[in-house]
Formats: structure tokens, sequence, C-alpha cells
């Protein structure tokens, strides 16, 4: 036992956790920005911190807060998680007109409170306001009058004006129509008065519930202008402007036992101009019909006065409103032999009567148009006109076959035998349009072409006299020998119908007043022994 203990060693791991004992600094203490008026949600600024406390972690992470100079609430701020950034944005449109700059006072602090009292940092934001070209703004925006429906044209329903909100930019502001379904009114470009340019109407599809509504225009005068709306609302009161009128147009009765027809009136006017209605029963219809009014004066009894034949009637009735003003209504009434409400009308059809007519008619047209189609068709074929072989001012020398008699007319009689008499006693006749087989063909000599060219023109002499005494060479352009009478032939001489004159004692002269056709036999004729 010496006095020594045994020992032995162990490693310890000390973790050290951040605590926010670092307050955030603002990068930048003093900024100043601008920022268009009328812009809602418009970035202003983005404000940057620095915090030497673990990143991401809540002594790191920042919140900020406008303390001071956000009147109205016009900005709010957020923070950007990633970079620990402060978003300053607009939270409604700026008004140059009426506050032309901000000064805020942002604040910044940790999410984690601090373990020690640590001053706050603080940034001060001046945000100018710039100015931008606005609108002009009619006042009220929606404008409400009353006017009469029968207003005359010309005559004033509104003054009706905008205000330009830049007033240091002075500028003039003018007026436009805008949305006048009806084209009842319009506006001065300068002064904003709205007057009557048509005759209005209370029944007009374009007003509901007694309002019209028409849509106004007001531009300044900049580059480009800039344009407000205002909207005019026009209550038209009522006139007794429209007459009573009956809704059925058409009644079917019968002759016996007739029963009344009851029809309804309607006024398109209010109440206060409309029944009790009255009627009466115009023109020579008056005799054939009754009309009278119900107990409330709101319903027309027609009733027929005498049994009338079976046809189409036309009563014209007159209706009257309380003030008197009225309408004529053209009531058709079809009458057929029949009795009481059991209507038929024998032997006509009447509800197929105008499709019936429209058939009929159509079929008329259609044979009406195929017809001028035939007419045209035949027309046109009559005026094409061939066109000749030849044009009339051709004055070439062609020979015109005018007519042509074939033979064997019963009223001739020929012995054709007579003309081939003595055929077989014919002599050998040669045909120089065919190659004769009796002849012996020639033999040419041989001759080179000349290498002199002066000596071409002999040696073409040459070659055509040997062709020309070569009775086997084409052409055979003499003349043909078709027949041969020979001799003691039956037949008469036809060397009879020579003329036994010269002709020399003709005058061919005339021929040169015949035209252009003749004008080869006028130089053959006419020209005398020459």
């Amino acid at each position: 036992m010496d006095g020594n203990g045994l020992s032995t060693t162990a490693t310890a791991i000390i973790t050290v956790t951040d605590q926010n004992d670092h307050a955030p600094q603002f990068k930048t203490a003093q900024e100043t920005v601008s920022v268009p008026e009328n812009e809602v949600g418009a970035l202003v600024t983005r404000l940057a911190v620095t915090d030497r406390d673990v990143p991401h972690t809540p002594a790191w992470n920042v919140k900020y807060t406008i303390v001071k100079g956000n009147d109205g609430n016009a900005f709010n701020i957020t923070t950007d998680p990633n970079s620990n950034e402060g978003i300053l944005k607009t939270a409604k449109g700026l008004d140059y007109e009426t506050t032309r700059q901000y000064t805020l006072f942002v604040t910044v602090k940790n999410e984690e409170p601090f373990t020690s009292p640590l001053p706050t940092a603080t940034a001060t934001i001046t945000v100018n306001v710039e100015d931008v070209n606005e609108a002009p703004i009619f006042n009220p925006l929606v404008k409400s009058v009353v006017a009469v429906e029968d207003a005359p044209i010309g005559s004033t329903v509104a003054v009706y004006t905008a205000t330009d909100p830049d007033k240091e930019m002075k500028q003039t502001v003018t007026y436009r129509m805008g949305i006048d379904q009806a084209g009842w009114l319009e506006i001065n470009n300068k002064t904003g008065v709205i007057k009557v340019k048509e005759l209005m109407d209370r029944e007009s599809p374009f007003v509901k519930n007694n309002t019209y509504t028409a849509m106004f225009l007001a531009l300044d005068n900049a580059g480009p202008p800039a344009t407000g709306t205002g909207t005019l609302v026009v209550e038209l009161t009522d006139v007794n402007d429209n007459g009573p009128e009956v809704v059925e147009r058409e009644i079917k009765v019968c002759n016996k036992e007739t029963v009344p027809q009851i029809l309804n009136v309607v006024d398109k006017d209010t109440s206060v101009y409309a029944g009790p209605f009255n009627v009466q029963v115009l023109g020579d219809e008056e005799k054939n019909w009754t009309a009278t009014m119900n107990d409330k004066g709101e319903h027309i009894i027609l009733t027929m006065a005498k049994e009338l034949k079976q046809n189409d009637y036309l009563v014209i009735l007159r209706v009257f409103d309380t003030d008197k003003k009225y309408q004529d209504s053209s009531i058709k009434a079809v009458v057929c032999d029949c009795q009481g409400g059991d209507f038929s009308c024998k032997g006509i059809l009447k509800d197929a009567g105008l499709p019936a007519i429209l058939g009929i008619l159509g079929a008329i047209l259609t044979l009406l148009i195929l017809l001028l189609v035939l007419l045209l068709l035949l027309r046109r074929r009559k005026t094409i006109k061939k066109e000749p072989l030849l044009p009339e001012d051709d004055i070439r020398d062609n020979v015109f076959y005018y007519d042509e008699e074939g033979g064997g007319e019963d009223d001739q009689e020929y012995d054709l035998s007579q003309l081939h008499r003595g055929l077989d006693a014919r002599p050998d006749v040669f045909r120089n349009d065919v190659v004769p087989t009796t002849m012996a063909v020639p033999q040419y000599q041989y001759r080179p072409r000349p290498a002199n060219p002066e000596d071409i023109g002999n040696f073409i002499d040459d070659n055509l006299k040997a062709a020309d005494n070569d009775p086997t060479a084409p052409p055979y352009d003499s003349l043909l020998v078709f027949d041969y009478e020979g001799g003691g032939s039956e037949a008469g001489s036809v060397s009879s119908l020579n003329s036994s004159s010269s002709g020399d004692d003709q005058d061919y002269d005339c021929l040169n007043e015949w035209g252009p056709r003749f004008k080869k036999l006028a130089d053959m004729y006419g020209g005398g022994e020459d």
C-alpha cells in the first residue's frame, strides 16, 4: 500500500446552444424611394438586416413593424422567410394631390426574446408619391333625374360635369356621349349640358321600370387622354300618348245561336290613363255586330246582331280610354254555318287557306320560270350563227359548187354503153401519173458534188435535165387519160358544144364593176386583146 491509487480518463462532449444575444441590425438605416400614385400592392422597397445568431432559428428570424408615419394604413410590411428581408408594399392607392410624401419608421425584432436587454434597430424610409395623369371624375358617379317622356327636342334634361383631380396640370375637360341605346340624348362637349335629341318614349323596350340609363364620357387633354365615365338615370313620367287596343285579332263564330265573344283590351300607358274603356263599331259592320263593355269596363263583349252568311268579315272597333284617347283595332270575324259553340265550316278549309294559296302561287312561279328558261334556250339556238369555212372577204380564186345533180333521174335515160364502145381497140397510152413499166430505167452517171462553189449551178442544171428526160421520175403531173373513145364511135361528137363565136365581140369590161370576186375574170377577159 504505497498510497498510489488507480486512475482512468473520460471524454465529455459539450454542446453550446445559441441564445438570442445579438440584435438584428439594418444594413441601411435610411432610404428614400418613389412610388406612382393609385397603385395598390406596388413594391416600395426591400429592407435587409444582419444577425449574428444561427440562421433560420428563432433567434435569427425577424419581424418588421411600421411604428410611425403609416397614415391611413397606406403601407404594409412582411418578412421573406428565406432572406429575412422586409418587403414594404402599398396597401391602397396613394393620392398625389392629397399626400405627396410619407416618412415611415420601421423597427425589427427577432421572434425569440433577447436574453439580455438590447437596443432595437430602427430604419427611416421616405416615400415620395409620383403624380400620374388621372381621369376626370363625374360628380356624382351616378346621377338620377326626372323627365316627362314627351319632352320636346332640344329641351334640357340635366347638367352633368366632371372635375380633373390633376389640379397642377391645369387640363381641360371635354364631354362625349358614351352609351345611348335609343339615341335620345346628346351632351355639350364643353359645358356638359344634356339635351333631348330624339323624342323619348316610356313604353320603349329600352326603358326598364320607367327609367332610361345612359353613360357619358369625360376626357382631359393629356397625351394620351384619360377618360372618366358617369351614368345618368332618367326616370320618365308617363303621358297619355297611347290609345287602348284589342288583343285578339281573329274570332270564329257560328251564325246560329251565336255565342258572344269576349275580347281583351290593353293600354301601354299607366293605369291613370287606362280603363274603364269604351268601345264603338265603325263602318257598315255596325249593323251586323254589337260591341259593349263589361261591368268593370275592362273587356269587350262582341255579339252578332243578325244571322250572317258563311264568310269572313272585317270588324273595326274603336276603343276609348278614360281620357277619350282612342285607337282602332281590326278584327277578322270568321262566320260559319254552324250552331252555338260547336264551330265548324263545312266545305271550306279555313286553316289551310294560306298554305294552299302559297302552294298554288309557288307552283305558278315555278312554271313561269321554266317557261322563261325554255324561251331563252330557243331564242339562243336561233341566234347561233355558224361561222363560214372561209371569210366573206376572202377573194381567192376558188371553185364554188353551187349545186350538183346526181345521175339516174327518172325523166332521163342514158345509154352508158355508148361511152365504152371501142375501148378494146384503144391504143396504148402512157400515163405520166404512174411509173411506166415498159421503159427501161435510165442509168444516171454518178457525179461527185463540186468542191468549187462556182460549179454548183452547172451541177444542178445537169441533174435537172436528166430528171426531166426520165419518164419514170416523179412528179407525174401531166394530163391524166381517163378513157378512150376509139374510132368509129356511134356516139355523137361533143364538138357541137363549142361556141360558134370566139367571144371577141363580147364586152367583158363590166366584170370590173362586180367586185373583188370577179377581179380574176376581169383581168383575163376585160383587158382586150392584151
